[in-house]
């Protein structure tokens, strides 16, 4: 069975690109900033705490799991999705993995709460086993849909900063068994292995809930500035300095120039663009060019959306060009 491994390679989430070009692009005084900033730095966090998976997890037998990252499911009985960190998917047994990527001491007390120390103040999460059992409850019920045979549903959630440190004051036997650090990650997958020696699924089955999942994922896609009610007018317009974020350049001959810190650059007003196309679209004509790039020039701004090699579309006044940038 010659199947790549990594069915849903993980990729960086556009969300949070979004987020993090509307964090850049909104004053320090705007009341949405902080909650602005929570978010994108929270899920950058599980971004890399997902990324800090792949590594081992490259380690499995080949052949033997499909391994699906960042799943969002829609669950028709609530009418709305249900996420999945990574989905480890095998004849024998089916594994979730939800990340925490937590810097800190975290402590599980007789309350069921989860909290987090550091720098002596408290923060209290939610409870990852109470998270990760409901996400196996909508996912049995989501693939008892389709009519497969039975398989069992094992869980883990794993911790994958090497700066956390992990105390059970409960003394819970339940979340010694579902929560590790991320070095155990491959140890506790060899146990499940052992566990599970019948086969459940065919390899039809196997590939059939595979393209199902596939198809049934469905990624955020929510515009970023509708989300945190944020209006155009809100937005920071110009290039930023590379080397003191300061903003805006000038552009003189050719070359963008701090008027900060002194810095030049040929290529500074590449961020910009990608800001633009990641707040207001993948469309941009000369006049919001300019408007964003703080330009006076309709020639300077043609000849920099020339240079970037973008489509065109129109003719004149009317012409736009399609912005495209690698964001992996």
């Amino acid at each position: 069975m010659c199947i790549k491994l990594f069915v849903k390679p993980l990729q960086i989430f556009k969300y949070i690109l979004e987020a993090e070009a509307l964090e850049r692009r909104i004053s320090s005084k705007h009341p949405k900033k902080e909650q602005v900033t929570s978010f994108a730095k929270r899920h950058r966090a599980g971004y890399n705490g997902e990324k800090a998976l792949e590594f081992p997890l490259s380690f499995l037998p080949y052949d033997d799991f499909f391994i699906f990252f960042h799943l969002r499911i829609p669950d028709h009985d609530s009418e709305n999705c249900f996420q999945i960190d990574i989905l480890l998917l095998n004849i024998y047994f089916i594994l979730i993995i939800e990340t925490k990527n937590i810097d800190g001491t975290v402590l599980f007390d007789d309350m069921g709460q989860s909290i987090r120390q550091k720098n002596n103040k408290e923060d209290i999460f939610t409870n990852p086993i109470d998270q990760v059992n409901l996400q196996h409850l909508r996912l049995l019920r989501w693939i008892r849909e389709f009519n497969l045979p039975p398989i069992p549903i094992e869980k883990l959630v794993v911790y994958s900063n090497q700066n956390t440190l992990l105390k059970n004051l409960s003394l819970d036997k339940n979340l010694i068994n579902i929560v590790v650090r991320k070095e155990n990650l491959l140890s506790k997958i060899d146990q499940f292995t052992l566990k599970y020696q019948t086969k459940c699924f065919s390899e039809n089955d196997l590939l059939s809930l595979s393209n199902e999942l596939l198809v049934a994922d469905s990624p955020e896609d929510e515009c970023i500035m509708k989300k945190f009610d944020i209006l155009k007018r809100d937005i920071i317009k110009g290039v930023f300095c590379p080397e003191c974020r300061s903003v805006p350049m000038k552009r003189i001959h050719g070359k963008w120039n701090c008027m900060y810190c002194g810095a030049v650059s040929k290529t500074a007003h590449k961020e910009a663009l990608k800001d633009y196309l990641l707040l207001f679209g993948e469309y941009i004509t000369n006049r919001q060019a300019r408007d964003f790039l703080k330009l006076e020039s309709i020639d300077t701004t043609k000849r920099i959306l020339h240079n970037e090699n973008l489509e065109q579309i129109g003719v004149k006044s009317g012409r736009k060009y399609k912005l495209k940038y690698d964001f992996s």
